[in-house]
């Protein structure tokens, strides 16, 4: 029975996908839960995974070429079972010129007879494959070099070790890798590639780089018009979505910081002994948030149709800005997994984050976000829930303030908490109770932690 491959779902911020790389060919059997292609977009360059077990039959979208999240890209087939009929029928789900577009603006296209090679690139074998021997291929492979970057002085242009190695010697600096839309956007617009930093994968430079190279070049300025990109045309739909859809209410509380900020002073030096590890503040507020979400688990729920479904995963979602956006990675099982892991996740997360390299899962996993604004010098503010999650938290900067205790005036580190959530699903009074106990845990977190 044939199994359809698509373009699976990005994020909440994604609806188009470039494919990047195809790992397998036409006729090559496959095992599920392999890497069959590599899918790109302007947050996440993420390996996509075979559905099932056995031979890809027919591939509809060459690599090179955007197409929608959920779009048809290929075909597998069980050993021995002939495509049916209505895929064999199928052609490219993409115009052939488009196509052709894209390759040549990846790839140097193979040269016709009458041609000239371009100076520094091999000639093409039939079929536009790169004539090399195998050994000099496996150096290259080894090395990370791309072939395509290689003059060949074997028979016919054939690459020769020699090649490859002349190839790897210092010398100047080669053109800048970059992904098939910021090659476009660098044509459209006129930006050189050499000496932008790529932040995707093995240094390609994606579009966010070159949006950001243009955003320092030229800062915006009074009666300036800013063209909105893909990612917050898609944000500003989602945002504005969520926040027609879902009935935000929003609760706010004071919590006094000290004895959090006391207890991460007193476990660092050991914490960082054992771990190599620095926790945060942060982390250890998603450790504690993730056990108050075990008392009030609706604010662990997401509304399908009449249906509150309560999800089995606390994952910790953290909002992390970006140049051109933002995008929340979760921490897994957050109120499993204990403080070091979460810190390791919690940094690793974020660094690839802002590289570009989240998978999938790590972009959609999330039931609940943390948006934190402390390092700036902002009281508090109100946030859009992140959907389809019932609930988000925010956290403004940690003050100083005076109060009594006891008929006594001291100072006090407070920072300021919100709640926002969907109406639709939390009360009030659950709401508030949630953010109460929040707080408590918080101003208590010896016993929190412990009782864990």
């Amino acid at each position: 029975m044939a199994t359809e491959v698509v373009v699976p779902m990005l994020g909440i911020t994604v609806e188009k996908g470039t494919i990047l790389e195809w790992m397998k060919k036409e006729g090559d059997p496959v095992d599920k839960g392999e890497i069959i292609f590599i899918v790109e977009t302007e947050k996440v360059t993420t390996e996509v995974e075979s559905p099932a077990s056995g031979i890809l039959a027919k591939i509809l979208v060459p690599a090179g070429v955007e197409v929608p999240v959920l779009t048809l890209v290929a075909v597998i087939t069980e050993p021995g079972e002939e495509l049916p009929v209505e895929y064999a029928a199928l052609s490219a789900q993409v115009p052939a010129a488009e196509a052709e577009a894209v390759t040549q603006a990846e790839h140097v296209p193979a040269p016709m007879p009458h041609q000239v090679r371009p100076a520094g690139v091999a000639e093409a074998a039939p079929g536009g494959a790169i004539k090399v021997v195998p050994a000099a291929r496996k150096l290259a492979q080894d090395k990370g070099l791309d072939l395509e970057t290689v003059s060949g002085t074997g028979p016919g242009g054939t690459i020769l070790i020699r090649d490859v190695e002349a190839a790897l010697k210092p010398g100047p600096e080669p053109a800048a890798k970059a992904s098939t839309l910021a090659h476009r956007l660098a044509e459209k617009e006129r930006i050189p590639l050499q000496g932008i930093e790529g932040t995707g994968v093995r240094g390609r430079i994606m579009r966010a780089d070159l949006y950001r190279s243009i955003e320092e070049a030229a800062a915006p300025g009074l009666g300036k018009v800013i063209r909105m990109d893909t990612i917050r045309r898609v944000i500003a739909r989602r945002m504005s979505e969520s926040a027609l859809t879902a009935p935000h209410i929003y609760f706010f509380t004071d919590v006094w910081m000290d004895p959090l900020l006391d207890l991460r002073r007193d476990i660092l030096p050991d914490f960082e002994k054992e771990s190599g590890l620095r926790p945060s503040i942060n982390d250890l507020l998603i450790k504690a948030v993730a056990l108050n979400i075990l008392d009030f688990p609706v604010l662990n729920a997401t509304l399908k149709g009449e249906e509150i479904h309560i999800l089995p995963e606390v994952n910790m979602g953290l909002a992390v800005a970006l140049p051109d956006g933002l995008i929340v990675p979760a921490i897994a099982n957050a109120d499993k997994v204990g403080l070091v892991e979460i810190v390791r996740q919690r940094e690793d997360l974020v660094e690839r984050a802002r590289s570009g390299r989240l998978s999938m899962d790590e972009i959609e996993r999330g039931t609940f976000t943390i948006s934190s604004l402390s390092q700036y010098d902002i009281t508090y503010f109100t946030a859009i829930l992140n959907p389809p999650q019932s609930g988000i938290l925010t956290v403004g900067k940690t003050r100083d303030e005076l109060t009594l205790v006891d008929g006594a005036v001291k100072a006090k580190k407070v920072s300021t908490f919100g709640l926002s959530v969907d109406h639709r699903i939390i009360d009030g009074t659950v709401a508030a109770d949630f953010l109460q106990n929040l707080k408590w845990k918080l101003e208590g977190p010896a016993f929190t932690f412990v009782k864990q």
